[in-house]
């Protein structure tokens, strides 16, 4: 696995823009798979976090509601998770470089958003475990055994972290980390360069002469721009939500109220 180099604040958050995130994932796909970089595939998400970002895989029942998809676990610790034939918590012993999947997305309608939240988890570990590293020397086995849920070397995502769609406002350091994560997830999966190839072939199919459509411009192209969008997830193996976020952020598809064009191409 690569060394990444990207600038911090003095906690160790990550400063990162998009360009940065974009920059960053491509030189981790291109160390584990350089044909992904710039031909369109799909990433096997499960090989990619066991073989380079050497995390173990585990499933279980995060809570009682589902209301958190996903955990990194950056050092040794007891992660409280829920025990669904006793209807309580529980608390069990994760080892550092532990990825927890909720059970739910091993449903066959979530498979999709599964590998987001698996790339999602990768992603925290690449960017983030710099920030616990400095803490561990400093902590017993035992404190870190016994550590306040708050307190825990772990980041929890929940559901309005992964995929997220609409526009955040971001101000706590928490809300810069999961965005951060959900935005190099996309790129992890739909490598801006691959990606770009396969929209501009249906453009150019559907007779588009600019590099992006306006929502709201022609209803029949509107009609086409939506199942565009489930051709790239269909093709990706992601979610339809996160391949409209993804067709957004690279400015091939701009909402009628947008004015000003952020492509990244």
């Amino acid at each position: 696995m690569i060394s990444l180099d990207f600038r911090t604040k003095k906690n160790g958050v990550p400063i990162l823009s998009r360009r940065e995130i974009e920059d960053i994932a491509e030189q981790v796909i291109h160390s584990y798979k350089p044909k992904l970089v710039n031909s369109p595939g799909v990433l096997d998400v499960e090989l990619f976090i066991e073989n380079y970002a050497e995390l173990e895989m585990d499933y279980q029942d995060l809570t009682h509601d589902g209301s958190i998809l996903g955990m990194t676990v950056f050092n040794d610790c007891r992660i409280p998770v829920y025990d669904a034939e006793n209807e309580k918590a529980v608390r069990m012993t994760v080892n550092e470089g532990t990825v927890l999947i909720d059970n739910s997305l091993l449903e066959s309608d979530q498979l999709r958003r599964g590998r987001f939240t698996l790339a999602h988890e990768a992603a925290h570990w690449l960017l983030h475990r710099q920030m616990y590293l400095e803490n561990k020397n400093q902590i017993s086995l035992f404190e870190a055994l016994e550590m306040e849920e708050k307190k825990l070397p772990v980041i929890k995502c929940r559901t309005s972290d992964i995929e997220s769609k609409g526009k955040k406002e971001l101000v706590t350091d928490d809300e810069w980390m999961e965005w951060q994560a959900d935005y190099m997830a996309s790129v992890l999966l739909m490598p801006r360069k691959a990606f770009s190839s396969l929209v501009k072939e249906k453009f150019k199919s559907a007779k588009i002469d600019k590099n992006f459509y306006r929502l709201g411009t022609d209803f029949e192209t509107d009609l086409w721009a939506e199942a565009m969008a489930y051709e790239m997830a269909d093709f990706f193996e992601v979610s339809v939500t996160a391949a409209k976020i993804r067709l957004k952020n690279l400015g091939f598809i701009k909402d009628q109220q947008d004015r000003q064009q952020y492509s990244l191409i």
